[in-house]
């Protein structure tokens, strides 16, 4: 890895040289690499996407906005898909819908998303 780059995710190959034209017409670039632990071959080819580090603010802007346009309206609480589920917290909150719950519940009891 290089100190330069910082990882985008992990997607689809024909996803990600789509975002690649896209990014590279406002002067971004993305390279693909393969790693045996989080790509796949066949049918669903997937690649590492990676950017460089000094392009982070520009690429978490443009990946966000490319996320939101798929959710037709619904804009998500971005703080509450970012929390951890941790069993040791003496409360933890629902990454669905924000609701506080005790971690030894194995769901969510206002939306019933579970955690395992």
């Amino acid at each position: 890895m290089d100190d330069n780059e910082v990882l985008i995710g992990v997607m689809e190959l024909n996803e990600a040289k789509s975002h690649q034209l896209r990014l590279k017409s406002q002067g971004v670039e993305l390279n693909f690499k393969t790693n045996g632990a989080t790509c796949t071959t066949g049918c669903k080819v997937t690649v590492e996407v990676w950017g460089l580090a000094s392009d982070e603010a520009l690429l978490n802007r443009y990946f966000q906005n490319d996320y939101l346009k798929h959710l037709k309206g619904h804009v998500p609480n971005f703080e509450h898909l970012s929390q951890v589920f941790d069993t040791n917290a003496s409360e933890v909150i629902c990454q669905a819908c924000g609701m506080k719950f005790k971690p030894s519940e194995p769901e969510c009891p206002d939306c019933g998303l579970v955690y395992s």
